[in-house]
C-alpha cells in the first residue's frame, strides 16, 4: 500500500517554524556560540588564561546537562509551550545580567543558570516543531527550527569582531543588546508557542519510561558530536586571531557559518526526511562536519577557513535535527520530550567536557592544534557509529510521518 505523499508545506506551517526558531536563535546562537566571538576580548580585558576561559562555556554547558534532566518533567508539569516562552525569557535575562557584572565566580553562576534555562528553551521548543511536523515535512520544520541557531549566529557576527577590535573593553553591551533581543522574540513567540496543539502535558508523565536501547547507536554518536563540535565553536575565533588572520576575515566566515547553518534546512530535508530513524543521514553529516573542524589544522588561509565555515555551519546543526528525526519516528509522540532530552543529555556530557579540556590542551601546547585534532577525531567516529543505527519505527498506532 502506497503511503499518501503529504501536500506542501503551507505557508503558515513555514511561518510558526520560523518563529519558533527564536528560540534556537537564543538558546546557542546568543548564549553558546556568540561566546566565541567575545571570548578574546573578555579574555584580555578581564586577565583570564585559556582554561578560565573555557570554564565559562563548560558551566554553560554543565547548566545546560542539569537542564536536559529536568526539562521532562517540568514539561510534563506545566506544558510544552509555557515551558518554551517562560524559559526564554529567563534566557534574555541571563544574557542581560552577563553584561552587568566582571565578577568572574558571577559570571561563572550566571553562564550555569543560563545553560539550564537554554536547555528548557531547546528542548521545548524542539518539541513543539516536532508537534507542527506530525503531518509530514519533518526534515524542513526540524530544519527550520534548529537554522534558528544560524540567524543568532549571522546576528553576532553583525558587527561584534569590528567592536571587539576597537576597544575589547565594550564586551559588556554585546550581552546587554542580546538581551534586549531576546526580550523582544519572547514577545513574538510566546502566541504560537501556546497555539501549538500537543498531546496531554500529562501523558508522558504517565507512561513508564524505557532506556530506548535501539537508539544505542545514534546516541552514543550525539555524545560525541557534543564533545567534538563544541572545541570547535568555543575557540575558533581565537585560533583564527592566533594565525593573524584579519579582522574583516574572521567577520566574513561567522557571517558564512551563520548563512551556512540556516541553509542547512533546505540542503539536507531530502535525506531527513527518507531516511527516517535510520543513521545514514546522521553520518553524513557528522563525516561533514568533522572535515569542516579539521580543514583548519591544514591551512589558515582566507579560502580554507570560509570553505571551513560553510561546511561546518551546512552541517553541524543538521546533526541536532537528524537525532531529532530519528527520535521523533522511532518513539511514540508520548515519549518525544523524554527522548530529545536523553539525547540532549548525552550531547551535553560530551559538550561539558570539550571546551575544558581544549583549554588545558591550549594552555599546555599554546596552541589549538591538539584540541582541534582531537575534536576532528571525535567526530571521524561519531559518523562511523551513526552508520550502525538502524531503522525503528515506533508501534503501528504511533507512527507518525
Amino acid at each position: 500500500m502506497t503511503k499518501p505523499v503529504p501536500a506542501s508545506p503551507s505557508r503558515e506551517l513555514i511561518v510558526q517554524a520560523l518563529i519558533l526558531s527564536l528560540g534556537a536563535a537564543v538558546a546557542l546562537g546568543f548564549s553558546r556560540f556568540s561566546y566565541a566571538l567575545l571570548l578574546p576580548a573578555m579574555r584580555t580585558t578581564l586577565d583570564w588564561s585559556y582554561a578560565e576561559a573555557g570554564s565559562l562555556n563548560t558551566a554553560n554547558a554543565l547548566g545546560y546537562l542539569i537542564g536536559t534532566l529536568t526539562t521532562a518533567r517540568l514539561v510534563a508539569r506545566v506544558g510544552i509551550g509555557q515551558c518554551f516562552w517562560v524559559a526564554l525569557l529567563l534566557t534574555g535575562a541571563g544574557l542581560f545580567a552577563t553584561g552587568l557584572t566582571e565578577n568572574f565566580v558571577a559570571l561563572l553562576s550566571i553562564r550555569l543558570l543560563t545553560g539550564i534555562t537554554c536547555a528548557y528553551t531547546f528542548i521545548s521548543g524542539a518539541t513543539l516543531a516536532s508537534h507542527l511536523a506530525k503531518d509530514g515535512h519533518g526534515g524542513l520544520v526540524l530544519g527550520l527550527y534548529f537554522g534558528g541557531v544560524g540567524t543568532g549566529i549571522f546576528l553576532a557576527g553583525l558587527g561584534l569582531p569590528q567592536v571587539m577590535e576597537y576597544d575589547a573593553g565594550l564586551w559588556p553591551y554585546p550581552w546587554l543588546a542580546m538581551g534586549i533581543l531576546t526580550f523582544i522574540a519572547v514577545f513574538v513567540a510566546r502566541p504560537v508557542a501556546l497555539k501549538v496543539p500537543t498531546d496531554n502535558p500529562h501523558a508522558a508523565k504517565a507512561a513508564p519510561w524505557r532506556f530506548p536501547t535501539q537508539l544505542l547507536p545514534s546516541l552514543t554518536a550525539y555524545a560525541l558530536f557534543g564533545l567534538g563540535y563544541i572545541s570547535y565553536m568555543t575557540f575558533i575565533i581565537a585560533y583564527l586571531r592566533s594565525g593573524a588572520v584579519s579582522t574583516w576575515a574572521i567577520t566574513a566566515f561567522w557571517l558564512l557559518l551563520g548563512v551556512s547553518v540556516f541553509a542547512s534546512a533546505f540542503v539536507w530535508q531530502g535525506l531527513l526526511d527518507k531516511a527516517k530513524a535510520a543513521g545514514y543521514a546522521l553520518a553524513s553529516v557528522l563525516a561533514v562536519v568533522a572535515l569542516g573542524t579539521a580543514l583548519p589544522l591544514v591551512s589558515t588561509s582566507l579560502v580554507a577557513v570560509l570553505i571551513s565555515g560553510v561546511l561546518f555551519g551546512g552541517a553541524f546543526l543538521t546533526v541536532v535535527s537528524a537525532v531529532t528525526n530519528i527520535a521523533r519516528c522511532a518513539l511514540p509522540t508520548h515519549a518525544w520530550a523524554g527522548g530529545i532530552a536523553l539525547f540532549t543529555l548525552l550531547f551535553s556530557i560530551g559538550q561539558t567536557i570539550g571546551p575544558m579540556v581544549a583549554g588545558v590542551l591550549a594552555d599546555r601546547s599554546n596552541s589549538f592544534t591538539s584540541g582541534f585534532a582531537l575534536s576532528a577525531s571525535c567526530l571521524a567516529i561519531a559518523a562511523a557509529l551513526a552508520l550502525m543505527q538502524k531503522a525503528q519505527d515506533a508501534p503501528q498506532s504511533e507512527i507518525v510521518r
